[in-house]
């Protein structure tokens, strides 16, 4: 194995305002407004077993966890960021947000 030289390095001292001016992220979000996330709406969840799942046909019905008139939530990697109402819209499903969940 060949040596290594390692040396010491001695830093120094850098108050906050000068911290401050230098940040990499702008404070505000423009930066990353017009990145595309995906949010998925869940509607409810079911459990089944393989057997289960291999004996769905067309016209099956599979109940899910949750009552009709229960929230949708919906989600962004795998953390609930809000609820809503389903709704139609012309002949598109949509969320009518009326919770935003701001805890982390």
């Amino acid at each position: 194995m060949s040596e290594k030289n390692v040396e010491s390095v001695e830093l120094g001292q850098l108050d906050a305002g000068e911290a401050s001016k230098k940040l990499a992220v702008p404070q505000t979000l423009d930066v990353v407004k017009d990145v595309q996330l995906r949010l998925t709406a869940v509607l409810g969840e079911a459990s089944l077993s393989v057997a289960e799942l291999f004996a769905l046909s067309e016209n099956s019905i599979l109940p899910l966890d949750r009552l009709a008139d229960e929230p949708v939530d919906l989600v962004l990697d795998s953390r609930v960021v809000a609820r809503g109402t389903l709704v139609i819209v012309d002949d598109n499903f949509g969320i009518q947000i009326t919770e935003v969940i701001t805890e982390r």
